[in-house]
């Protein structure tokens, strides 16, 4: 169980839900944050937690700290939404225990999302499920990027900032930015560019092929931030590949209608966006 930390609500709708796990006769884990507000013991940091299905409360930021946190990215995630919008998630609290009973009873369908791996020079890398942003470090210098798909070169350009997005993420930061909304089975990343000094439309590329991205200016610097989350500088000079991750999300879906996630409901300025990295 792992629940949006700095909202009550989230916490006790994330607490009746735990105490109904454990009423099963289900072995019941915690997240340890989460177990020491709410006095539950037992937690365990999601870097350790080790599950047959986890439920997340609170909105797509949960979702996203969850997805690249635990140790089995593809531990099924039944999420319930306690946020703005919830792209992410499929339920409504008040549906969070009889979801919880159809999983039991496995009325539930598995989707699969793909994930992108940012590899930094020294060979690190960080998976991501929406997205990851090349942004200045300095935030009144623009960036020059060399950027080459599959091994041929793409395009060199100034601009404020870069998303590598994936089709789940092509509905956050990079449709704010003049991106497409890719279906979540294509196997494709978009590109959006933040602010181009020459107009440069986003462009789709293949997942299959990996994106080479060169701070190409020697004075300056930037740096990477992959799901809001994961922040790591680069220095001038510096190359960072993208790709499709070995690993994916999976998420708990009903086939039958729950919650509402239809794009049209979101306005434009913020489609499917997620919550601060605090959530």
């Amino acid at each position: 169980m792992v629940s949006r930390l700095d909202d009550s609500d989230a916490l006790e709708t994330a607490a009746d839900l735990f105490s109904f796990i454990l009423s099963r006769g289900l072995t019941g884990i915690p997240e340890e944050e989460f177990a020491r507000l709410k006095r539950l013991g037992g937690g365990k940091p999601l870097s350790e937690m080790k599950a047959d299905l986890i439920v997340t409360v609170g909105g797509d930021g949960t979702v996203l700290k969850t997805s690249m946190l635990i140790p089995e990215s593809e531990t099924p995630i039944l999420a319930v939404n306690m946020g703005r919008r919830g792209y992410l998630t499929e339920v409504s609290p008040e549906q969070g225990k009889e979801a919880i009973k159809d999983s039991l009873k496995g009325k539930i369908r598995l989707e699969e999302h793909m994930k992108l791996s940012v590899v930094h020079g020294s060979g690190s890398s960080i998976d991501g499920l929406n997205e990851a942003l090349l942004a200045p470090a300095v935030p009144y210098k623009m960036m020059a990027l060399n950027i080459k798909v599959g091994g041929h070169d793409l395009v060199d350009c100034r601009a404020d900032g870069l998303i590598v997005a994936t089709p789940t993420g092509s509905t956050a930061h990079a449709f704010s930015a003049g991106g497409p909304v890719l279906d979540p089975s294509l196997d494709a990343f978009v590109l959006a560019f933040i602010c181009p000094v020459d107009p440069i439309h986003p462009v789709v590329v293949p997942a299959k092929k990996e994106i080479s991205i060169e701070l190409s200016n020697a004075a300056s610097r930037a740096s990477v931030v992959v799901d809001g989350r994961h922040h790591q500088d680069l220095a001038p000079g510096t190359s960072i590949l993208i790709k499709k991750s070995k690993h994916k999300a999976v998420f708990v879906r009903f086939d039958r209608p729950r919650l509402k996630r239809s794009l049209v409901r979101f306005p434009a300025a913020g489609i499917g966006r997620s919550e601060s990295a605090g959530s």
